[in-house]
């Protein structure tokens, strides 16, 4: 049977959204899947009266990273604005679907519940969603590492690490959404008891286009310690540990397919979208990337964004001692590993302001100006607190460092030239990368495909460092941003499942006369993927950097030795 997707000359056109960590973006695919219309609001610069910084309030206390909900909804506002003054036909949008940065989570009041219900048209979004709309005013992000006390605590009261990662996917970890809604539990009790609902930012998103609460999907669900992967099922023992009364306020998990309901009547009034508008459920930020690929099989991906992730598909959901596993957002009963960095893309940008004044064009001609694997050279920078392994601090060996002697803790307070500085962060973090990913066993083969997406994935110069590090072909996805992408193939493909497939015409019927529906990767598989060969291993590059990728690790073990006895035992 053809999978040729059947041509669509209606006029249709799908909405793809990003709520991001910095950024809140929105794209729009014709019925060719062609992209019509691109838009962007960058929180620190369109929204300044909400004082952030790459995305996040100066405010939080020791490990906080918190955000104001309300910027996302006057960001969701603009951006429906901007594409408007653009020139983009909302009444053509038949279906929306989005994805948001994973783990944080929105407290809603029965204010919130009942202004969002009922939306004015005459007023803008954010004079109505206010503050007085959440119990928990400052909300935690992804970046959020405080809650150490409550990832002791859950682990403990469902029977250890091991347990709570056979149910869940993952180890508790203390950005994940469980020990931040436990925090806001132990720490505010009675917010808690007023909290009527708890939303992903994922779901919240979905919930401010419909008008009402919207259900968390499998894929982001799987990133809060909560659900149980395999039955896609809240886990009774996760919420007992977790916090009072917690199933009614997250309500049941839905597909990732799944329709949330029909675009709110406040958008058809104001934007002219059109009333029967169908909305999806929405997905955390990679999972999004993952459908925005449009690749079956045997690759991994490298994200490198304000956070660096490694994702690759999984058939069965193996048991992992660190990583993530979550259900994958585009195939039934499948997974995606996961393993998330923190130090990415904010830790490059400060180091850029360093050594080459903010210029990355400077900073990426210092990477050049030095040799692969850096004389030796080996430097780990993390900032702020590392997820794998829990550490903080930074540590550079030159290639006199011996890693049984004394200095090697210590080791260099600075490299003797900018260049050396900039390619020992970027080698650095590849090494890193691909060590933590080798031990959590991200194998690939001769065949697997390293595609490199994210912000930082466009100088040539980098790719080719992951190239050798990872002694594997990379390639590049050209064009918009693959999480929006993402966000807008799946907008096309609910028409397809939910409309288009439910049309009895001669056209859409087999010979049998029996109705057929094709997959999330049938329905694409003749699209471009978009995927050009952007760099191959240089000869030889295994020898330069195998010996530097043990001393990396060496440089991490150490990294996370001194910190946990400040993270483990803070009164020590």
């Amino acid at each position: 049977m053809c999978h040729r997707i059947k041509q669509d000359y209606s006029g249709n056109s799908y909405l793809g959204l990003h709520l991001g960590t910095q950024l809140f973006r929105a794209l729009i695919l014709d019925s060719k899947l062609n992209v019509t219309y691109v838009a962007q609001i960058r929180y620190d610069v369109d929204l300044p009266e909400f004082k952030t910084t790459n995305g996040i309030l100066s405010d939080g206390g020791p490990g906080e990273f918190l955000a104001n909900p309300v910027m996302w909804v006057k960001a969701l506002d603009m951006l429906m604005d901007c594409l408007v003054k653009q020139g983009a036909d909302m009444h053509s949008v038949v279906s929306i679907a989005g994805a948001a940065q994973q783990h944080g989570c929105v407290f809603w009041s029965e204010l919130g519940l009942r202004r969002l219900c009922n939306l004015n048209v005459n007023l803008r979004l954010h004079e109505q969603i206010t503050e007085s709309a959440f119990e928990v005013t400052r909300t935690p992000t992804w970046r959020d590492s405080s809650t150490d006390v409550q990832v002791r605590e859950m682990e403990h009261t469902v029977g250890g690490p091991a347990e709570l990662s056979k149910i869940t996917g993952s180890r508790a970890y203390t950005r994940f959404t469980g020990p931040q809604i436990r925090k806001v539990y132990t720490q505010c009790p009675e917010q808690y008891e007023r909290t009527s609902r708890i939303s992903l930012i994922s779901s919240f998103l979905a919930s401010l286009l419909i008008g009402g609460i919207a259900s968390i999907d499998y894929s982001d669900g799987s990133g809060m310690n909560l659900l149980d992967i395999r039955r896609k099922k809240w886990s009774p023992a996760c919420l007992d540990a977790c916090a009072p009364d917690l199933a009614r306020r997250l309500m049941k998990p839905i597909p990732s397919s799944r329709l949330q309901g029909r675009i709110g009547d406040y958008y058809v009034k104001r934007w002219n979208f059109r009333p029967d508008c169908m909305v999806v459920a929405s997905t955390g930020s990679k999972a999004s990337e993952l459908a925005g690929l449009l690749v079956e099989n045997d690759f991994l991906m490298l994200s490198l964004d304000t956070s660096d992730v490694v994702v690759m598909p999984l058939k069965k959901a193996p048991r992992l001692e660190d990583g993530h596993v979550m259900c994958h957002p585009t195939r039934r009963d499948e997974y995606m590993g996961l393993l998330c960095f923190q130090n990415g893309g904010l830790t490059r940008k400060a180091i850029c302001e360093d050594v080459a004044g903010g210029s990355w064009r400077r900073f990426y001609e210092m990477l050049d100006a030095t040799p692969s694997g850096n004389s030796g050279n080996v430097a780990v920078h993390f900032r702020d607190r590392e997820i794998i392994p829990t550490a903080k601090g930074t540590l550079r060996w030159d290639a006199h460092i011996n890693p049984m002697a004394a200095e090697c803790i210590r080791g260099r307070h600075r490299f003797s030239t900018p260049e050396i500085e900039v390619r020992a962060l970027i080698e650095g973090q590849i090494m890193h990368h691909w060590s933590i990913a080798h031990e959590m066993g991200f194998h690939h083969t001769p065949d697997t495909k390293i595609i490199v997406v994210g912000e930082d994935s466009r100088c040539q110069s980098v790719l080719q460092i992951v190239a050798d590090i990872f002694n594997a072909p990379v390639y590049q996805r050209t064009g918009v941003e693959v999480s929006l992408l993402g966000c807008a193939f799946r907008a096309r493909y609910a028409f397809y499942e939910h409309r288009e497939s439910a049309c009895n015409c001669q056209s859409c019927m087999m010979p049998t006369g029996r109705k057929t529906r094709l997959s999330f990767d049938e329905f694409f598989r003749d699209v471009p993927s978009g995927l050009k060969l952007a760099a191959e291993p240089t000869p030889g590059c295994d020898k330069i950097y195998k010996p530097l990728i043990e001393r990396c690790s060496q440089i991490c073990q150490l990294l996370a030795s001194k910190s946990s006895v400040y993270f483990f035992h803070p009164n020590v």
